[in-house]
């Protein structure tokens, strides 16, 4: 079983911003990760190979509207640090964030006077088929995972998950 499956047109945050799966393929690039003690840091994202020509994807919205494409056997961390593959992946579950308002925080919502109260995780709104893209996968130097652009915490291939709950 794989554990990094990601789509080309996946964004992950770099230093220099969000950028394409694809356009780091060239060369070994920093990532947006979370290390044992549980802090943001960015570590070297490495080995970064296309393991797959036009494989089918699923497209996963957020509640925040943001979504990004993996494939189905691409691991994500849920509320907790437990793993998951997007392919079980349904509407409702919480997902570890980069960010979030602590656990029954109330905050509003665009501006409204709506509130909502925080579950300090993203959720998942939708997981539905997203056509096919070109699959990469990669390592993440000493923390074994990644954040897309869309905030969510992934594993990368070939390691054991070391960032802390």
């Amino acid at each position: 079983m794989a554990d990094c499956a990601v789509a080309g047109d996946t964004k992950v945050e770099t230093p220099e911003g969000a950028l394409t799966v694809k356009s780091l393929a060239a060369k070994p690039a920093a990532v947006f990760t979370r290390d044992q003690a549980g802090r943001i840091r960015f570590r070297m994202m490495l080995d970064i190979t296309k393991s797959g020509e036009q494989q089918a994807v699923l497209k996963i919205t957020l509640e925040s509207e943001m979504s990004f494409r993996v494939a189905a056997e691409q691991v994500l961390f849920k509320k907790g640090m437990l793993e998951v593959q997007a392919g079980e992946l349904q509407a409702g579950d919480a997902l570890v964030p980069a960010f979030h308002f602590p656990d029954g925080y109330r905050f509003s919502v665009d501006g409204s006077s709506e509130t909502r109260a925080s579950a300090a995780a993203w959720r998942v709104a939708a997981v539905e088929p997203a056509g096919a893209a070109d699959i990469y996968t990669f390592a993440v130097n000493q923390t074994g995972c990644f954040f897309v652009s869309a905030g969510v915490l992934c594993k990368a291939a070939g390691a054991g998950s070391t960032a802390a709950p």
